[in-house]
């Protein structure tokens, strides 16, 4: 009888352990957060602001096609172009962590219609969703990621390419 008790106790703690373990890998916590793709468009302004088309994937590859200007009808071509490169590990932290503290499933952009200034587009697909966000005036909670996402486009580092994307609107 002794046997019989060892035994059931083994098979029972090993069912335990196996289920236990099973279900802890299926779990998501709340701070997981998975980014598939991120799309960046900053428009032209009525004047010298850059313009910039940025496409940042699953894989931390980076794309980006931009403008900037001497004066308001002069290309500085040295630092236009179209760019490819990869996210470092720091970047990538970052990104991650200025997008969960956006708040992104209640951040929402208003649309104002201002001519002169340009316009600002995000599109985001993350934990299965997509975040579509556009407007002249965007929202302050998204000023970091705004921030960023600029610093990442406007990177001297990347690589020059003749790749040419067409980025989502």
């Amino acid at each position: 009888m002794k046997r019989l008790t060892f035994s059931a106790a083994i098979m029972a703690a090993v069912v335990l352990f196996s289920c236990k373990s099973q279900s802890g890998g299926n779990t998501k916590t709340a701070d997981e957060f998975k980014l598939s793709k991120i799309v960046y468009h900053l428009s032209r302004c009525n004047g010298t602001c850059p313009s910039i088309d940025l496409e940042i994937d699953s894989n931390k590859n980076i794309y980006v096609s931009r403008e900037f200007y001497k004066t308001k009808s002069e290309v500085d071509a040295a630092n236009s172009g179209r760019f490819k490169g990869v996210l470092s590990a720091d970047q990538n932290n970052r990104l991650i962590e200025v997008l969960k503290k956006s708040n992104l499933d209640s951040l929402e952009f208003t649309p104002v219609g201002i001519a002169d200034v340009p316009e600002t587009t995000i599109i985001i697909y993350y934990n299965g969703k997509r975040k579509y966000l556009k407007s002249e005036r965007p929202s302050p909670n998204a000023s970091e990621l705004i921030t960023l996402l600029k610093s990442i486009g406007n990177d001297k580092g990347l690589e020059r390419t003749t790749e040419v994307k067409e980025l989502e609107n």
